[in-house]
């Protein structure tokens, strides 16, 4: 594994040909956005033929359940939210706190749970999603309190409460998709706008230029 800058780096290195300039268009941001995107692409792929991820791709976001839900960071859109492992409630942050998983529904399959006559008398806590937030019940009650821990594959790695920065950090591919990676951001985006770079007016060309007119 490798951290976000490790990989940016080497990435923008290969694209300049190790020559590296002040002028260049080709912004260590923009190939940290192209790493996200093409990892989610990648990670989209990579699972379509049956293949499970591994844990060196979930992070866990730390998120604290109100009566108003929690907002969670946006992950990858596989299918049937697989890019969520898990939701778990604690009651604290310490070691020794209690830990529960929670069951995830949709937020249009609450009404249907809470309604079931399977359901009615079942107090066990469980976790409801809408698009943006989740909400954690107890019966058909709102739970306040405690952490929730949400473990998930996260579209942009750098958003989530675990992630300390880019130098140290691990960016969250394994290392055999790393290679894989690094061909696809180099693909035709970060090339197009390496070229718009190299042949745009910079002060290394005006001052090469300035050069050849004073020695004629």
């Amino acid at each position: 594994m490798a951290t976000l800058n490790e990989i940016a780096y080497n990435i923008k290195n290969i694209v300049e040909g190790g020559v590296g300039s002040d002028d260049s268009n080709l912004s260590l941001r923009q190939i940290k956005y192209m790493i996200h995107v093409k990892r989610a692409e990648l990670l989209l792929k990579y699972t379509d033929n049956g293949r499970k991820t591994s844990e060196s791709m979930y992070q866990v976001d730390v998120l604290s359940p109100s009566s108003s839900g929690a907002t969670y960071k946006p992950f990858v859109g596989f299918n049937d939210n697989r890019a969520i492992r898990s939701i778990a409630l604690r009651d604290s942050t310490s070691a020794e706190a209690s830990i529960e998983l929670l069951p995830i529904v949709q937020d249009h399959d609450r009404i249907f749970i809470q309604q079931s006559r399977f359901m009615r008398n079942v107090t066990k806590k469980y976790a409801s999603l809408t698009p943006s937030k989740v909400f954690v019940f107890e019966g058909e009650s709102l739970v306040s309190g405690g952490f929730l821990e949400f473990k998930a594959i996260f579209s942009d790695p750098t958003t989530v409460s675990s992630y300390v920065n880019d130098d140290e950090t691990q960016y969250p591919l394994s290392t055999e998709l790393l290679s894989v990676l690094t061909q696809e951001v180099i693909g035709k985006e970060v090339v197009m706008l390496y070229n718009l770079s190299a042949n745009a007016p910079n002060n290394q060309t005006d001052e090469k230029t300035k050069s050849k007119k004073v020695q004629r």
